[in-house]
């Protein structure tokens, strides 16, 4: 049977006592029986809703028609009592999250044997992410990225970029030799004249700046 909350006519100490006793004990009883999340929602609103709560009558019933020697004892199993429900309010609220938990753990295909999900280690250097951001926004107004070997041939490498083989300017280059007509790239414009003969550009035109990595 729902507990509704008596009127009180005596207002001993052992009268209150009893009083504050039997609402508690209720509140407990039926925090055990809540099993949905309509059943924590209405039993929440039975016990704590301010317009109609068991607080709220507690408070209407028992310390407002109370005479004035019995207010302050009235106003103590009070609190006891808002305490308790409180108290077990929260616990339900708790057991209900956990069952639900649960319950989705049981219904999702969660396999156990299943290797975990590595973290990845370390965060992406800020250049690199700014470079990589200037690189998309560029893709997307349609330009492309052209990529080259760090080995490169002697035409690629100076010929190409009209750099022809007495030219003083090449005095002027950190070029490492590696074989007879391969070295390292010492100009970021190889990739450029790769990708402009391939598409039938003509990469020599004169340029009067000097290019060096």
């Amino acid at each position: 049977m729902a507990y509704i909350v008596p009127k009180l006519t005596d207002y001993s100490a052992a009268a209150l006592e009893e009083a504050a006793s039997d609402c508690i004990a209720a509140c407990v009883a039926e925090a055990s029986e809540v099993r949905s999340e309509s059943h924590l929602k209405a039993f929440r609103d039975r016990w704590m809703a301010r317009k109609n709560g068991i607080l709220t009558q507690i408070n209407d019933l028992w310390l407002k028609g109370a005479p004035k020697n019995a207010k302050r004892e009235v106003g103590l199993r009070m609190n006891e009592v808002k305490t308790a429900v409180t108290v077990a309010v929260t616990k339900a609220e708790v057991l209900q999250l956990e069952l639900a938990t649960a319950t989705r753990a049981l219904a999702g295909s969660l396999d156990i044997s299943l290797p975990g999900i590595r973290r990845a280690i370390g965060a992406e250097h800020p250049v690199i992410r700014t470079m990589h951001e200037i690189v998309s926004v560029f893709q997307k107004l349609g330009y492309s990225v052209a990529e080259g070997p760090v080995v490169e041939t002697d035409y690629y490498n100076f010929e190409a970029l009209n750099f022809p083989p007495d030219h003083p300017a090449r005095d002027t280059q950190d070029t490492l030799f590696i074989a007879a007509r391969s070295r390292s790239r010492s100009a970021r414009g190889c990739s450029c004249a790769r990708t402009l003969l391939r598409c039938r550009f003509e990469p020599w035109k004169r340029c009067g700046r000097r290019s060096a990595s």
